[in-house]
């Protein structure tokens, strides 16, 4: 039997797809420098729990193998990782019909065609915390999803091209594999894939990861340019790419289009440089997202926006932060016209105040000065004498206790401008709260007028609720 010839002006071809190897590396997203971790699965619901034991050790397993220098301790006091079940799904198929365009006889046919949905998700709540401090370092609801449509009687994947089913079944009868021949997976496969997806993103968030990317490279009048991408010259490739004039047709054109992107991701993994990564992985957005609108129906163009999500992802949450610790570093701003004030009519009385228990406490016989402190002519409670707070007189010896004045290089107390300025700035909702949590001190203002500051400032919800509790915490005395 002869078959004529099937030509594919431009694609990804059918016989010979080019594929080429990238090595995606991503950064961690907390500064973790320990060598030991403890990891605790829970789950939400009891129906759940046959699921805990499994991801425990995937994920302890996935952490190992990413760096070589860690050991898992359950006692560890260097990181503790908690995952809890929030919610897992795996229902049966759902078939359901859509009319497609069939060809028969040379002529085109819209006919019915069954399909089965496949769908599946895990949604797991997960937290990085430093046990030493109780601190915060990560905390995120991760989600695995997975929903794809299978042709019934066949179990093609939905999306193939006319070209592609007339080629694989010549291919199957050849005894080779086809690029979708596997079918729909079963409730078990679609398991263990989805708890893999998950635990992926929990490790890289933990330890930098180097992972192998397969990209497809479009064929046909690009063959040419292709060869300086075969070789792993990108910068070249990408140059190549660009300086091509446009294919007339722009179904075709896409294709040009997501070459750029796949030569703006290579780029993008292969430098250090979290920013100049940043700018690239931005242009490989750009331009598979120009080839999707170019031409809807290509299903390869999807795959490789999810990959640039990813990793945009973890580079926003770096970045934020970043933000959260420059910003709780920062010195507090100057204080208003009022504070001003009000600092300008307390001041003598202060100096007043000290200069009064200087006096008191230098006297020529310093042995006369001591007694008479401690027969209750003691300054007033908060007072500082040389380098000391003079505390309260402890009614059962006369004795006036002394502590340690605070130290001078305590950090400036976070305040609703600090707030504001990283909202505004970007740093995500979970960081600025991790940072109102952890501040040594706060100096919120909570007033009527300072609820309208901060919500003019962007600042609203789970943040403003933050404050209130910390405020809150920091003005309760003990014993209350």
């Amino acid at each position: 039997m002869a078959l004529a010839p099937i030509v594919y002006p431009q694609g990804f071809g059918n016989l010979s797809k080019k594929k080429l190897t990238l090595h995606r590396k991503l950064p961690p997203v907390i500064q973790f420098t320990g060598t030991t971790f403890s990891i605790k699965v829970t789950a939400r619901d009891q129906k759940y729990e046959d699921l805990t034991g499994k991801i425990k050790d995937l994920l302890e397993t996935e952490l190992l193998k990413n760096n070589e220098k860690l050991r898992a301790d359950a006692n560890s006091q260097d990181l503790a990782v908690s995952c809890t079940i929030m919610n897992f799904s795996v229902p049966p198929p759902q078939p359901f019909t859509r009319k497609e365009v069939t060809l028969e006889k040379g002529k085109q046919l819209e006919e019915p065609v069954q399909y089965n949905k496949i769908t599946g998700s895990l949604e797991l709540s997960y937290q990085a915390k430093d046990p030493r401090t109780g601190r915060f370092l990560d905390a995120d609801n991760i989600t695995a999803n997975y929903s794809e449509d299978f042709e019934a009687g066949s179990n093609q994947q939905a999306g193939k091209s006319l070209p592609t089913k007339v080629i694989d079944p010549f291919k199957r009868m050849a005894g080779k594999k086809t690029q979708d021949s596997n079918g729909p997976p079963n409730s078990t496969e679609l398991r263990e894939s989805l708890i893999h997806e998950a635990i992926h993103e929990i490790a890289s968030r933990i330890t930098a990861t180097n992972e192998p990317v397969d990209v497809m490279l479009a064929q046909g009048k690009l063959d040419k340019t292709n060869k300086a991408a075969e070789h792993g010259l990108w910068s070249r490739y990408l140059e190549e790419l660009e300086r091509m004039p446009p294919l007339p047709n722009s179904k075709d054109d896409a294709y040009r289009l997501y070459n750029i992107g796949v030569a703006y991701e290579a780029l993008a993994y292969q430098t250090e440089d979290h920013k100049v990564a940043k700018n690239f992985l931005q242009e490989a957005a750009i331009n598979y997202g120009k080839a999707v609108d170019a031409k809807r129906e290509e299903k390869y163009f999807l795959e490789p926006q999810k990959r640039i999500e990813t990793a945009m992802a973890y580079y926003r949450k770096i970045e934020g932060q970043q933000k959260a610790v420059a910003a709780a570093n920062a010195p507090p701003p100057p204080p208003t016209a009022a504070e001003a004030g009000k600092s300008s009519t307390e001041g003598p009385a202060k100096a007043a105040s000290v200069k009064r228990t200087s006096k008191a406490s230098t006297g020529k016989n310093a042995t006369a000065t001591n007694s008479t402190t401690s027969k209750g002519s003691a300054p007033a409670t908060g007072e500082t004498v040389a380098g000391a707070t003079i505390g309260k007189t402890n009614s059962g010896t006369g004795k006036t206790l002394i502590a340690p004045a605070k130290s001078a290089a305590s950090a400036p107390p976070l305040t609703n401008d600090q707030i504001i300025k990283m909202t505004k700035a970007g740093v995500d909702e979970d960081s600025v709260i991790a940072t109102i949590r952890e501040a040594q001190t706060v100096q919120f203002d909570l007033s009527p007028d300072g609820q309208i500051q901060l919500a003019n400032g962007g600042v609203k919800g789970k943040i403003m609720a933050a404050m209130r509790q910390r405020a809150k915490a920091v003005s309760r005395r003990p014993g209350e």
